[in-house]
C-alpha cells in the first residue's frame, strides 16, 4: 500500500497532500491541534505556518513555537483540542492499539472537537477504526483519496 503521505511510496518532503486537502473541512486556525506521531514533523510545522496552535507528539524536529509531548499518543491525556491531526499513525497500530487510538483521541478532544487525516481503505473492517469509533465519534467525512490509493480522507467529529 502506498504512503498517505504522497501516493508514490514512503518518502516525502512536505506535509502529507491529504492533511492539506481537508484543512477547508476542519476548524480554522487558531485552533489548538495535537499531531500524534510528528516523526519527521512535516504536519506540525505547515500548521503552525498556518496560524494553528499546534502540538506535537514524539520526537519530530519542530519549529519555535510548537509545544512537544514526551510519550505514546495512546496514553495521551490533557487538551481539550480542537483536533487530532492523523498522517496515517492510525494504519500503523494492530486491532488493539487501534481501540486505545480511538480512546485517546476521545480524552484529548473537546466535544465538538474533530479527529482528521489519512485512513486505511480498510478501516471499515470489523477491527478498523469505523468499527472502533461509533463510541465517542460520528464521521463527518470519509472519503476515497484519488492522489494515495487504499486511502481515505477522513473527518471525525467527538461526541
Amino acid at each position: 500500500m502506498n504512503s498517505p503521505s504522497s501516493g508514490m511510496g514512503p518518502s516525502r518532503d512536505r506535509a502529507a497532500p491529504i492533511i492539506l486537502r481537508l484543512l477547508p473541512h476542519v476548524h480554522h486556525p487558531p485552533a489548538r491541534v495535537l499531531v500524534p506521531d510528528g516523526r519527521e514533523g512535516f504536519e506540525a510545522r505547515a500548521l503552525d505556518a498556518r496560524g494553528y496552535r499546534v502540538t506535537a507528539m514524539g520526537d519530530a524536529p519542530t519549529a519555535p513555537g510548537i509545544a512537544v509531548l514526551s510519550g505514546s499518543f495512546l496514553d495521551a491525556t490533557g487538551g481539550p483540542y480542537d483536533l487530532v491531526c492523523d498522517a496515517g499513525w492510525f494504519a500503523q497500530l494492530g486491532a488493539r492499539d487501534q481501540g486505545r487510538y480511538v480512546a485517546a483521541a476521545a480524552r484529548v478532544l473537546r466535544p465538538g472537537g474533530l479527529l482528521f487525516g489519512a485512513f486505511p481503505a480498510d478501516i471499515a473492517g470489523a477491527g478498523g477504526l469505523i468499527a472502533q469509533i461509533a463510541s465517542h465519534f460520528d464521521v463527518a467525512r470519509l472519503e476515497p483519496s484519488g492522489a494515495a490509493g487504499g486511502w481515505f480522507e477522513a473527518v471525525f467529529v467527538r461526541r
